[in-house]
């Protein structure tokens, strides 16, 4: 029987900063706090964290109620340097762009659960991919939107240069009216992409932060350090394994070995203890396969990408696990589980703005 471990959570910090935003724009956070069982006054507390999906049904239910389908966008803003978040203190004060980035990842689950953020290489520069917590839900295309216009607007506001980002790419369609999107962005965009991502060229990567301080920046990230250490350990083995899993799948080496020696356990040690949590590293790959499967065809992408995306070598292999997982071909469950493209705005069909570009190979 697998242990059960209690969901992953955000801190109450960062609930409390997107709550105060969306009150300015006429959402009834009080109202909408109530129906998930959450009281405001309890977000004072430094030390608590909230579920992901408290914040994501609040969020989902702001939009219903103002009408906002840019909520995302309205709610990402640059906010006042807090004293006490010795994480964004570590951004603030790296050297380069770069570097911000990869320290802004090592130290993300003081601000929350799970690897939401992952810094990659390209042959033009470096890329920062988001990817919300848990199953898709209407509230990650918010939470991408906000994710990756903060990013934007931080790296203008940290070097003092109107840094522009090659690309942007969305996981969800396009909404109809995309031009607060590209006033925010000012770069080409893509979305029905397989992963929401912010991507910079190589010299801006290299651009030196205006409050740049080695010096402090080592005392921030010892901070930083003495912080995560005291969070409580939240993620079970297996689900540890699942996450490197989902990770690794689409390029990268998600062998047994490989996720062991990420995991720093040795495999039969790492076998064993999976064992004990009633789990097998096949099983869960499995299952993450079968669950990304159902998001990515529903998102309309072909059947040679998902095969890829799900690290499958041959597309041939893909057509025979997912007639056992769902009991029919990927291409009789598009057809039958993906509403019809409305028109004429095209929100169910993967779309570019003007002058955009296909992702970077």
């Amino acid at each position: 029987m697998a242990s059960s471990s209690p969901p992953a959570a955000l801190s109450s910090r960062l609930v409390r900063q997107a709550l105060a935003i969306a009150a300015e724009h006429q959402v009834p956070v009080e109202a909408l706090c109530r129906e998930v069982g959450l009281r405001l006054e309890d977000l004072d507390d430094p030390e608590l964290r909230i579920p992901y999906t408290v914040l994501d049904t609040i969020l989902e239910r702001a939009v219903e109620v103002t009408g906002d389908g840019n909520l995302g966008l309205h709610m990402a803003r640059m906010s006042e340097v807090d004293p006490d978040d010795a994480a964004g203190l570590v951004i603030l004060t790296s050297a380069t762009l770069k570097e911000s980035m990869v320290r802004g990842c090592r130290y993300q689950r003081v601000w929350g659960d799970g690897e939401r953020f992952v810094v990659e290489d390209t042959e033009r520069g470096v890329r920062m991919r988001f990817t919300p917590v848990g199953p898709y839900r209407p509230a990650h295309r918010h939470m991408a939107e906000v994710a990756l216009v903060q990013v934007a607007l931080g790296m203008r506001y940290f070097t003092g240069a109107d840094v522009r980002p090659l690309q942007v790419r969305f996981v969800h369609a396009a909404p109809a009216d995309l031009r607060e999107h590209e006033a925010l962005f000012a770069c080409p965009l893509v979305f029905g992409a397989p992963h929401n991502d912010i991507e910079f060229s190589q010299a801006d990567a290299e651009l030196p932060f205006v409050h740049a301080d080695a010096l402090l920046n080592a005392m921030f990230e010892k901070q930083a350090q003495r912080q995560l250490s005291r969070l409580p350990v939240t993620a079970s083995l297996s689900e540890r394994v699942r996450e490197q899993v989902r990770r690794t799948l689409s390029g990268g080496d998600f062998t047994f070995e490989a996720v062991a020696k990420t995991l720093h356990l040795p495999p039969r040690t790492l076998q064993r203890k999976l064992a004990e949590e009633g789990q097998s590293y096949a099983g869960i790959l499995e299952a993450v396969r079968r669950e990304l499967s159902e998001n990515y065809l529903r998102r309309r992408m072909s059947i040679a990408e998902v095969s890829f995306l799900l690290g499958y070598g041959d597309p041939a292999t893909f057509h025979r696990a997912f007639k056992r997982w769902w009991g029919m071909s990927p291409e009789t469950f598009r057809r039958t589980h993906t509403p019809p493209t409305p028109s004429p705005s095209g929100r169910g069909a993967p779309r570019r703005s003007k002058g955009g570009q296909g992702p970077p190979g």
